[in-house]
């Protein structure tokens, strides 16, 4: 009776610390919801079929945060899908085809909005038009350099942002009940998976070639020291995230992806808790064949 008496205090024990360790990295991801916003439309324009595009700039967790917005006129919805671009992108790459990857990033846009989804995409913090806070200096550089700071804030803080970006545009609609989907991309993706185990208001979320194997060996590729990879990962390693998802998620991943193996992808996804979770692998690296726009569409019409 002793023996199953410890047994239990140990599980019990085992149990808080576990909840305890997640709870640190939730709060890790925490704001406080803004009282204004000084949001300004900064440029503005209408198609000859009626769908609006917007570039809006407001007040975010800790800096202006720039993005797009997108509306259709035809099949109006109150649907929004959240477009996160990987490292060293940015908004744009959803808007003008500049590459073989941004070009598949537009059709997946193009395809949203044809069929009634808004769309919003902002700049992660670092990239694009928010280059200017890391003195123009490639994100990339923050790993040879040593700046784990800057890595944490471009993590941290760019969840944040978009949760900051879904508080305006709830406001926006106080009469009307807004839904959001996430759909990432490599690093997007890895944001993707972070705001879901943050935030009660997705509704889906697609998870596209994200980093999901180990933090510290990605790291170290990238130009970190052991021990600075592993500070890295002590707050942001995606196997902490896994038990944490939220929202229904898809994952799309490549079998011959250099930034994780079949293994660590397979093992993400046994982890992850909830029943609604699919994960699909393409035989392809990196770059997705463009199947994954179909796949994407049909992961976020899920009953």
């Amino acid at each position: 009776m002793r023996k199953i008496r410890t047994l239990l205090v140990l599980f019990g024990l085992i149990f808080i610390s576990t909840i305890s360790f997640a709870q640190e990295e939730i709060d890790y991801l925490s704001y406080f919801p803004k009282v204004k916003y000084n949001a300004r439309v900064a440029a503005s324009n209408t198609s000859d079929d009626g769908t609006s595009f917007e570039k809006i700039v407001i007040d975010g967790f800790d800096s202006r945060v720039p993005f797009y917005v997108i509306k259709p006129e035809i099949n109006k919805t109150n649907k929004f899908v959240i477009l996160l671009h990987g490292i060293t992108g940015s908004k744009e790459n959803w808007v003008n085809p500049t590459s073989s990857l941004s070009t598949k990033y537009v059709k997946l846009k193009d395809s949203l909005v044809s069929i009634g989804y808004n769309v919003i995409m902002p700049d992660a913090k670092y990239h694009g038009e928010r280059s200017y806070e890391a003195d123009f200096a490639s994100p990339i550089s923050f790993f040879s350099t040593q700046d784990v700071q800057k890595i944490h804030n471009l993590w941290s803080t760019s969840v944040k942002d978009v949760r900051v970006i879904m508080d305006y545009m709830q406001s926006l609609s106080k009469e009307e009940r807004i839904t959001f989907d996430v759909v990432g991309y490599s690093m997007g993706g890895l944001m993707a998976v972070y705001l879901n185990s943050v935030d009660d208001r997705l509704k889906r979320i697609v998870v596209c070639v994200a980093p999901l194997g180990s933090t510290i060996k990605a790291g170290m590729s990238l130009g970190l020291n052991e021990e600075n990879a592993k500070k890295v990962g002590e707050h942001f390693s995606s196997e902490i995230y896994a038990p944490l998802q939220k929202a229904p998620i898809t994952l799309l991943m490549g079998t011959k992806d250099s930034w994780y193996t079949e293994k660590e992808a397979q093992d993400f996804y046994n982890n992850i808790e909830i029943k609604a979770k699919t994960l699909k692998f393409y035989e392809s690296g990196h770059y997705l064949p463009e199947e994954f726009i179909s796949d994407v569409i049909k992961s976020l019409n899920k009953k």
